[in-house]
């Protein structure tokens, strides 16, 4: 059954009930400690991070900022799933991975609370679960994986959806959140004492010398460091991108004539995922899921068969939002996180789709490194790793 998927708001949530911005273009002639090129969670992120350590920094975007990847997240902020990379790397790299997810996650949560976001922080339950009984067992390995690395959670029987499933994992206190107004209010703080926020600015390359000038289609701008946060890297001496393997996730936002559960939900088999967010029509519920390559020929194929899942498993009463995203994944399943082999420039790419977390780890590391502090998951996450 195709769905007439016309009638619906092609564009995400997230963007569509936020005011947009108005920053200004490039103004020739500036000298900044950090170009960060990106006006994503990373890039947002890590220009919070330096200013309120006393760096002067300018945000370049090319066109405005909390725009694009952001906002086709679904903003779950979790701890991520461990079994693979457990299996792949071990349990030394694992638990790395876990603590480091733990404190972008803390981090997160305390940058919203210092700086009094409204930004529906929510905490919550995550369930991963599966709703066939024959792939049990890989629910319990996520399950046995977690436990070996410390994590809060626990094997339970039954998952408060209004459709049967397996057995499932519950990580407590979880939370969620809207990822625009997040980023809105952190990069009102950016601009002043000699920082800025500039939009409608491409970054074209960057010429290294004594110091480092960043050329874009509005001019130059001068910096002592260059952080490179562009989702696909627009600078990239190190050919990270042949490490990078792009994929593609669609969303849709619906009403249901049911009430749903309190909680995020992943199916650890066909990775759809579930959430709610508050409107003044009542919770929207998102469900993402049905991954496709990054260019294909009708992105409604894979909207309808969204839809058609969804209506299998919830009381739809319309459907109001369709979106789709994209990310990079890397050949180990790890991000791309730290100093290029060219000094002074830093990248953070290859999220894989846990953006929220990784963007806002990605931000800790590099501003640690920048300021010449030691972070114990540089290593981990060095961009010159598969040289």
């Amino acid at each position: 059954m195709k769905q007439n998927v016309n009638n619906r708001t092609d564009s995400s949530f997230w963007l569509k009930n936020c005011p947009a911005t108005n920053f200004p273009k490039l103004e020739k002639g500036l000298k900044v400690d950090v170009a960060i090129l990106g006006g994503g969670i990373a890039g947002i992120t890590t220009a919070k991070l330096l200013k309120d350590a006393g760096n002067t920094v300018a945000v370049i975007e090319s066109d405005r900022i909390v725009k694009d990847v952001t906002v086709g997240t679904t903003a779950k902020i979790t701890m991520g799933t461990y079994n693979v990379l457990l299996s792949n790397l071990g349990k030394i790299k694992a638990q790395a991975i876990a603590n480091a997810n733990i404190k972008a996650f803390h981090k997160m949560v305390e940058i919203i609370k210092n700086n009094n976001i409204n930004c529906e922080l929510h905490r919550l339950p995550l369930y991963i679960y599966t709703e066939s009984q024959e792939k049990a067992n890989e629910t319990l390995d996520e399950f046995k994986a977690a436990k070996q690395l410390g994590l809060p959670v626990s094997y339970i029987g039954e998952v408060p959806l209004p459709f049967e499933t397996g057995p499932a994992i519950k990580y407590d206190n979880q939370a969620q959140f809207h990822p625009r107004k997040y980023l809105l209010a952190l990069s009102m703080e950016i601009p002043g004492e000699g920082s800025y926020v500039f939009e409608k600015t491409r970054a074209n390359n960057i010429i290294i010398g004594e110091n480092k000038e960043v050329i874009t289609d509005q001019g130059s701008i001068m910096a002592d460091k260059v952080v490179v946060a562009t989702h696909n890297p627009v600078f990239d001496p190190d050919k990270l991108k042949n490490h990078l393997s792009p994929a593609r996730s669609y969303v849709i936002g619906l009403y249901s004539n049911e009430e749903f559960p309190d909680g995020m939900f992943v199916d650890i088999e066909t990775a759809h995922t579930y959430r709610t967010t508050p409107t003044d029509e009542g919770n929207l519920i998102l469900v993402a899921g049905e991954h496709s390559p990054l260019n294909v020929d009708d992105r409604n194929v894979y909207y309808c068969r969204l839809e058609n899942y969804a209506r299998q498993h919830l009381n739809v009463e319309s459907i109001k939002y369709h979106w789709s995203n994209y990310d990079y994944i890397t050949d180990d399943g790890l991000p791309l996180i730290g100093m290029t082999s060219v000094e002074g420039v830093y990248v953070a790419t290859g999220f894989g789709f846990w953006g929220m977390t990784t963007g806002t780890l990605s931000a800790m590391v590099i501003s640690d490194l920048i300021m010449g502090k030691e972070n114990q998951f540089a290593e981990l996450f060095d961009p010159l790793r598969f040289q």
